[in-house]
C-alpha cells in the first residue's frame, strides 16, 4: 500500500511539474509574437518591390505587421497602385502558432496563410490577393522593430 501511495504522489509531482512547464513554454512563445515587424522583402526583393502578377500594377514602398499576444494581427503595405501613392493592401484577422509556424485566419475572407518565426525575423507567404497578385501566395519577409 505504501509504494502505491509513493507513485501516485510521484505521479502527482510530475504531473505538477510538467504542466508548470507547458505553462512556461506558452508565455515565452507568446512574448516573441507581440510586436510591429517591418517589411523587408517580397519575393526576395528589397523595397520598393512590384508585386507579382499584379493588376493594377502594384509596388510596394513599405509594409508593417503587428502580431499580438492575444492573438490578432493585422498587415498594412504602402506603395502605389498604378502610380497612386497610398496603401495597396491590407489584412487582419486572428492568427495561432504551433512551434515556429503562425497560421494566419483573416477576417477579410482570404484564404489563410502561414509564417515562419525566426530569431527577428518572420517569413509570410501572404495571400496574393492581399496586394491584388493573380498569385496564391506572395513570400515576404518582415524584421522585427525594435
Amino acid at each position: 500500500m505504501a509504494r502505491t501511495s509513493s507513485r501516485i504522489a510521484l505521479s502527482c509531482i510530475a504531473a505538477a511539474i510538467l504542466a508548470g512547464s507547458v505553462a512556461s513554454c506558452s508565455s515565452d512563445l507568446l512574448n516573441p509574437v507581440t510586436h510591429t515587424w517591418t517589411l523587408q522583402t517580397v519575393g526576395d526583393v528589397p523595397l520598393p518591390a512590384t508585386v507579382p502578377n499584379s493588376s493594377p500594377v502594384i509596388v510596394i514602398t513599405s509594409g508593417t505587421a503587428t502580431t499580438a499576444g492575444e492573438g490578432s494581427y493585422s498587415f498594412t503595405f504602402n506603395g502605389t497602385s498604378d502610380g497612386a501613392d497610398g496603401v495597396v493592401g491590407t489584412d487582419r484577422g486572428h492568427w495561432t502558432i504551433t512551434s515556429s509556424t503562425f497560421l494566419f485566419r483573416s477576417s477579410n475572407g482570404v484564404p489563410d496563410y502561414i509564417g515562419a518565426l525566426n530569431d527577428a525575423s518572420i517569413r509570410v507567404s501572404l495571400a496574393g490577393q492581399i496586394v491584388h497578385s493573380s498569385n496564391q501566395t506572395i513570400d515576404m519577409v518582415f524584421s522585427q522593430t525594435q
